[in-house]
């Protein structure tokens, strides 16, 4: 006979998909509207409709909550292959701005902003928001390089900062209005390839 040591779930009722995703709105919404600072288990508890016991069953700290939350409305991104670093940057660019739930770009400037007092919550932006969106651009740099479009000499890491950097500044300063990064990728990524392409190609496009 099977225990609940054996199937790895808790003894009792089968966790609800229904609860989990009303806890998980609730959380991204209440972060919205006042941030992380001002969110509370209670507070979560009140608006979804689920005890704060249950909560803190799955969820042992507010920043775990909102990483899952987080993780639940922005979009998985991978890297294009187009064969052209300006097709799979763009793609990139539309591809991680996305979000399924309104409001949630307008998180961004609270959680960044709060993250720098918080460890765990810089720990869960980090590993949801920023690291995957790097990995996937340092993908595109990295095969812009090898078929000669773009320096051979590239520092990626800094160049993965200079095109992300005015889109995040942008995001930040609007509070996360997004009409205000509505074309910036192609604007910033036009500007930078003045100095990222290869020598071959640069003169080319002054031949033009």
């Amino acid at each position: 006979m099977s225990s609940a040591q054996d199937t790895g779930r808790r003894p009792g009722r089968p966790r609800s998909e229904r609860a989990h995703q009303a806890i998980l709105r609730a959380a991204l919404d209440l972060a919205v509207e006042g941030g992380l600072a001002r969110m509370t288990m209670e507070g979560i508890a009140a608006r979804s409709g689920v005890g704060k016991a249950t909560i803190y069953r799955r969820w042992p700290t507010k920043e775990a909550l909102v990483a899952d939350a987080l993780r639940s409305v922005v979009a998985t991104i991978e890297a294009p292959d187009t064969g052209s670093v300006r097709d799979d940057f763009l793609g990139l660019a539309a591809q991680a701005t996305q979000t399924n739930a309104p409001g949630a770009l307008r998180l961004m400037p609270r959680l960044m902003s709060e993250a720098a007092e918080d460890p765990e919550l810089l720990a869960a932006c980090q590993a949801v928001l920023v690291e995957p969106r790097r990995a996937q651009l340092r993908e595109v740099l990295r095969r812009g390089v090898e078929r000669g479009e773009l320096r051979a000499d590239l520092d990626l890491e800094l160049a993965i900062d200079g095109l992300i950097g005015p889109i995040v500044y942008r995001v930040l300063i609007s509070g996360g209005d997004p009409a205000a990064v509505r074309g910036l990728p192609e604007r910033v990524l036009d500007h930078a390839l003045a100095g990222l392409g290869s020598v071959s190609r640069r003169r080319a496009a002054g031949r033009r």
